[in-house]
C-alpha cells in the first residue's frame, strides 16, 4: 500500500510543546495533509459531532476533551512518519493503466466481448456518469472526486497492477452484473447509473393538488463526482 507523501516537516511550524493540543490543531494538521473532513475523522478515529465539537469557533483554542486524540495529534506532529492513511491515486493515474490494459485485453476467452475503452466507459465502471471522466481529466490542476470514488480509484488500480487484463475483465463483468440488476445495460449506451429502474412497476399518479415538489419524478439523486 503507498502512503500519502510526508509533509515537509518544517511546514507546518505547530509547537506543541508546553502545552496541551487543541481544537485549532486539528485544523492546522488538516491543511498540513491537504485532508477532507472525513479523512481527518478516520485518521484521529473520530465522529463527526465531535470534530465538530472540537473545531467550533467557540471551543477551538480548548484542549481536547479526548486526551488519546491528543496524544495522536501530538505524535502525528512530531513524527510524520508515523502518519498511515493511503495515497488516493488520481483518476489521470489510473485512467492511464485501465487504457493501457484495454488495448491489450480486447476481447477475453471469459466474457466472449471487447473491454471497453474511452472516457465514457471508464466513467461508467467507476459508478458514475459518462461526462465524469471528462470533468476528472481536464485541466492540469487536482480533481475533487468523492470520496467513494477516491477509495474505488485506490482498489480500482491495486487490482489492474495485481491482475492486469484478467483484472480488468472481471471488473467489467461485475459492472455489467450491477447494470443488470438495475434494469440498465452497459451495452446498450448507458449513459447514467442513475435513471428509475427500466423493470420497476409503474406507480399510481399521485394528483398534483397532493404531489410535492422535490426532485422530477423518475430522476433519483445520485451522488457527487
Amino acid at each position: 500500500m503507498t502512503l500519502s507523501p510526508l509533509p515537509d516537516s518544517d511546514a507546518l511550524n505547530l509547537d506543541l510543546d508546553g502545552r496541551p493540543v487543541c481544537g485549532q490543531d486539528l485544523l492546522f494538521l488538516q491543511q498540513w495533509y491537504k485532508l477532507s473532513r472525513l479523512d481527518m475523522c478516520y485518521l484521529l478515529g473520530l465522529s463527526d459531532p465531535k470534530w465538530c465539537r472540537y473545531t467550533h469557533p467557540k471551543h477551538v483554542k480548548e484542549p481536547l476533551g479526548d486526551p488519546a486524540v491528543s496524544l495522536l495529534v501530538w505524535l502525528l506532529v512530531r513524527y510524520p512518519e508515523t502518519f498511515f492513511l493511503p495515497a488516493f491515486p488520481s483518476p489521470r493515474e489510473v485512467y492511464a493503466l485501465y487504457g493501457r490494459l484495454a488495448e491489450q485485453g480486447g476481447s477475453t476467452a471469459r466474457s466472449g466481448r471487447s473491454l471497453y475503452l474511452g472516457k465514457t466507459a471508464f466513467s461508467l465502471l467507476l459508478g458514475r456518469e459518462i461526462g465524469s471522466a471528462s470533468r476528472w481529466l481536464s485541466g492540469d490542476g487536482p480533481t475533487a472526486v468523492s470520496p467513494t470514488v477516491a477509495r474505488l480509484l485506490f482498489v480500482f488500480k491495486n487490482r489492474l497492477l495485481n491482475r492486469g487484463v484478467v483484472g480488468l475483465a472481471e471488473w467489467v463483468d461485475n459492472a455489467r452484473l450491477e447494470a443488470g440488476a438495475r434494469g440498465l445495460n452497459l451495452e446498450d449506451k448507458m449513459t447514467s447509473w442513475f435513471r428509475m429502474d427500466a423493470r420497476a412497476p409503474a406507480r399510481a399518479r399521485t394528483p398534483k393538488a397532493a404531489k410535492a415538489p422535490g426532485r422530477p419524478a423518475g430522476r433519483p439523486a445520485r451522488p457527487p463526482d
